[in-house]
């Protein structure tokens, strides 16, 4: 047992010393094995160390590879599960593709890009104002839920501002790049054949980054600023449903060698068009409250695609909703026919039950009496006229297509009559009609309800500032009877007799009320 263990321990270690030992003959045999084996310690516990080391660097590199091996399951599980569509991603994309009625998809879009970005804010603002001509807005229609932006305005610099001014960084994305040195001559060449190419129109940024909105001081806030980025995406898209955007296309001149047409034929008809503007929506988004965190080139490439899908809706939504208008315009020719003759018929009523409405008032009646009968009657009468033509009045608010100016300013001065607040459906910074909101309003409460009891005479009735007899004549300005019914259609000519009979009525009953109050003073003074 002892001669097994001393074999196992030490045997190796003696058997190296002796042999060493019989190989070198030292002088003190004994100190010679004694430091030998000292050596041969450390020599075995050199090796020891090495041999853990080795197995540590092992153990490391087994373990980064299989955490390689675990990460790229991880990005390949990744990149799986980011191709997946986001909650709603598909249906929206339908829906975009097919609806009319875009502007109700965009409190989702916004969600949705705000989930595929990560951003802490989506919104969503359109841009308002004629090139050069007046003071750029922005107004927020949609956003994400907490952003509070919706209803919020961006008010851009006057074309005419003497001095530069600090317009926020959104409008941006909306200002035409500036040409690169050498295009010019590039853009004057000649195509093959000498023909010259037709002119580059203006370039545009495709995205406006502002990876700290902190540091620019161009940056417009409108809560607390925080460290993040913001990026500014445009949606640009060609409209027609403005009050020019029907183009009339004459006919083709025949070609000389055409057979001459057949006689009595009718001449050829022209045809129309949608004439295009470029309208334009503001897409903002910022990572504020992340910690600095900027936009990864992917999300910004999710974001971009869906403003793209977004332009693209646009602008067929609006084609669309042209086509199925114009379509309507023989329907709306004949329908301007009946009401034409209806009105003919009512007015040669009303010259008769007029002369039984004063003829009631007896003989006694004073001429102011019967003039202010004569008003009372012929605002009741036209009020008369437009129930009569009711649905024809509720119509409007399927008009698609922006009315001209004139027919806009006669529904306005109806809806300020009627006691209809500005804020409904006037844009508070631009001070413009928004025709989306106005003619909504046009629905059977408003003939039921509001037109059928209004009474222009009741003195308890607060009008304000913008619904006053003076601001509504300045509203209409030139336009009269006479002039409407030579160039609008007979709808908008009867809204504006009505609409007139009320102003003179509303007058007539305050000189009234005045001339009694001062006849009452005198009275009391006898």
């Amino acid at each position: 047992m002892d001669s097994a263990y001393l074999k196992e321990n030490v045997g190796p270690a003696l058997t190296a010393a002796m042999t060493a030992m019989i190989v070198e003959q030292p002088k003190d045999s004994v100190e010679f094995v004694g430091n030998y084996l000292l050596a041969y310690v450390e020599r075995e516990q050199g090796k020891k160390e090495v041999a853990e080391k080795f197995a540590k660097a092992d153990a490391v590199a087994k373990a980064a590879a299989e955490a390689k091996e675990v990460a790229a399951a991880e990005a390949v599980a990744a990149a799986e599960e980011a191709a997946k569509p986001l909650p709603d991603q598909v249906e929206l994309a339908t829906e975009l593709a097919s609806t009319t009625e875009v502007a109700e998809l965009f409190p989702r879009l916004v969600e949705l890009i705000k989930a595929g970005s990560g951003a802490s804010s989506v919104y969503l603002g359109v841009k308002d104002a004629e090139a050069g001509t007046e003071t750029a807005t922005i107004s927020f229609v949609a956003g994400t839920a907490g952003s509070d932006m919706e209803g919020k305005v961006l008010m851009g610099a006057a074309p005419d501002a003497e001095e530069p001014v600090d317009e926020g960084v959104s409008f941006g994305v909306f200002k035409a790049l500036e040409p690169v040195e050498g295009e010019e001559e590039e853009a004057a060449e000649e195509e093959e054949g000498g023909e010259p190419k037709p002119p580059k129109g203006p370039e545009y940024p495709t995205e406006f980054v502002v990876k700290n909105v902190v540091r620019e001081p161009a940056v417009k806030f409108y809560g607390i600023p925080k460290l993040g980025s913001y990026v500014a995406l445009p949606v640009r898209y060609d409209s027609c449903l403005h009050a020019d955007g029907v183009e009339i296309v004459p006919p083709a001149e025949p070609a000389e060698d055409a057979p001459p047409a057949e006689e009595g034929a009718p001449p050829p008809a022209p045809t129309t068009k949608p004439k295009m503007v470029s309208k334009e929506v503001l897409v903002g988004m910022h990572t504020m409250g992340q910690s600095g965190r900027t936009f990864s080139a992917e999300q910004l490439a999710f974001a971009k695609e869906w403003t793209g899908k977004l332009s693209e809706a646009l602008g067929r939504a609006e084609l669309a909703l042209w086509e199925e208008e114009v379509g309507k315009t023989d329907a709306k020719v004949a329908s301007d026919e009946e009401t034409k003759a209806l009105f003919a018929d009512l007015k040669q009523q009303e010259e008769s039950k007029l002369q039984e409405a004063i003829d009631s008032l007896g003989e006694a009646a004073t001429d102011d009496e019967k003039a202010y009968k004569t008003l009372e009657f012929k605002f009741q009468s036209a009020t008369a006229a437009l129930q009569q033509i009711k649905e024809k009045v509720v119509e409007i608010k399927t008009y698609r297509m922006v009315p001209k100016p004139e027919p806009v300013r006669i529904l306005q001065t109806m809806l300020y009559s009627l006691d209809i607040a500005q804020d409904t459906f006037i844009e508070p910074a631009t001070k413009k009609v928004n025709w989306e909101k106005m003619r909504k309003i046009f629905d059977v409460e408003l003939m039921e309800n509001k037109l059928a009891y209004y009474e222009p005479a009741d003195e308890s009735i607060d009008y304000p500032k913008y619904a006053r007899v003076e601001a509504l004549k300045e509203l209409l300005g030139e336009i009269t009877a006479e002039t409407a019914a030579e160039t609008m259609p007979p709808l908008y000519v009867a809204i504006l007799e009505w609409v007139l009979k009320a102003i003179e009525l509303r007058e007539a009953a305050v000189a009234k009320r005045e001339k009694e109050a001062e006849a009452e003073a005198a009275a009391a003074e006898e």
